[in-house]
């Protein structure tokens, strides 16, 4: 399962417009992560614009300026095309499903202009106190890799 395809669930908060994880891989098997032999990624949701929520992924040990913190070792050299990222870099997001969006979306492109395809099903938005089932959006997303800074744009 180590190269399967990722489905990325983004349960978006109270105020419909955020939401936030990471993803840490590493081989499983030795220490080798200290080494900076990892995939370490943040995964955000966010309101963009007045009718925009953007989703987006970015590498986080490069973040701190290519010094990251891993497993309480401080890496001292860190390379984002690492082996293991080498090893998975075919590896993708098939699909990202969006939870409690409060309206239907009008178009979904990734940051190059290219338009998504995806469906959604009417329901409850995450925004406020309602209850009930969440509306659902998914999105087929094969061309976004799990070891690539990338950003989709849903227009609302």
């Amino acid at each position: 399962m180590k190269k399967d395809p990722f489905t990325l669930t983004v349960a978006l908060d109270k105020t419909g417009f955020g939401a936030r994880g990471e993803l840490y891989l590493d081989d499983g098997e030795t220490y080798a992560h200290q080494r900076g032999e990892l995939v370490w990624r943040e995964f955000v949701a966010s309101k963009s614009e007045k009718k925009i929520l953007s989703i987006r992924s970015v590498d986080l040990v490069t973040r701190g300026g290519g010094r990251g913190a891993v497993d309480g070792v401080t890496l001292s050299a860190y390379d984002a095309q690492n082996a293991l990222a080498r090893d998975l870099a075919g590896v993708t997001v098939e699909r990202i499903v969006v939870l409690g969006l409060e309206t239907k979306p009008k178009s979904i492109k990734t940051q190059n202009g290219k338009e998504l395809q995806w469906s959604f099903n009417e329901g409850t938005s995450a925004k406020g106190k309602k209850l009930g089932t969440a509306s659902v959006l998914t999105i087929k997303a094969r061309d976004v890799h799990i070891v690539k800074d990338w950003s989709i744009v849903v227009e609302l």
